[in-house]
């Protein structure tokens, strides 16, 4: 149960979304309108900025729950960015990842090997589905996947160290796939995100080997 209200949680994020962006296009049709238009581009700007906010404090997420929250609200917040700009595949898949990260959070469990994959596989054709219809087939456009992957892998089979390591790899290949669509704002955010699970992970190698056996 408490599964499905995070999910009716983030959905509703999206449909609050969905209404905000409308009520703003409204508004531009009014007088007035270099006002409002202002508004939205600021609003435009906040969104932009939230993810960025999400990524710096992850240098203070010294703990496993602490990070899989903040990249709960990392979800939310770049959700409610695809959906401003109705980049509505873009949301479905963040809305699959916000998920898999609720799951996490509330059942505090890893999955089986066999769980894991059947998991990620049906994700992952949610995702290659929801990319082949919104005609996003390239080899450029199919790099979200692999960071998916890689993040719903850690989140659902591995423990802090590895679920960090999913992070990294996940957040470099994202960082690229930001830079290369000139995407700057996703590429800062990721690459962030990057250094400081690095950061994190390094700290643990250090004191799995200071432990005493």
């Amino acid at each position: 149960m408490q599964f499905i209200e995070i999910g009716q949680i983030l959905i509703g994020f999206m449909l609050y979304g969905i209404y905000t962006a409308r009520v703003f296009k409204c508004w531009l049709q009014q007088p007035f309108n270099l006002l409002y238009f202002n508004v939205l581009t600021m609003f435009e700007i906040l969104l932009h900025a939230f993810p960025v906010a999400f990524a710096l404090a992850s240098f203070w997420s010294n703990t496993e729950r602490k990070l899989l929250l903040l990249n709960l609200g990392l979800c939310i917040a770049i959700g409610s960015l695809l959906v401003f700009e109705q980049a509505w595949g873009g949301a479905v898949v963040i809305t699959v990842a916000g998920l898999s990260t609720s799951y996490r959070l509330i059942n505090q469990k890893l999955l089986s090997p066999v769980a894991t994959y059947i998991t990620l596989i049906s994700m992952m054709v949610i995702v290659l589905t929801v990319n082949n219809l919104t005609g996003k087939t390239s080899l450029v456009e199919a790099m979200p996947v692999l960071t998916f992957m890689a993040y719903r892998f850690g989140e659902l089979h591995c423990k802090e160290a590895g679920l960090r390591v999913c992070m990294i790899v996940g957040s470099i290949n994202f960082t690229a796939y930001g830079i290369i669509t000139q995407t700057w704002g996703l590429a800062i955010t990721e690459a962030l995100f990057a250094a400081s699970n690095l950061w994190y992970y390094m700290k643990l190698r250090r004191a799995m080997r200071t432990s005493p056996v």
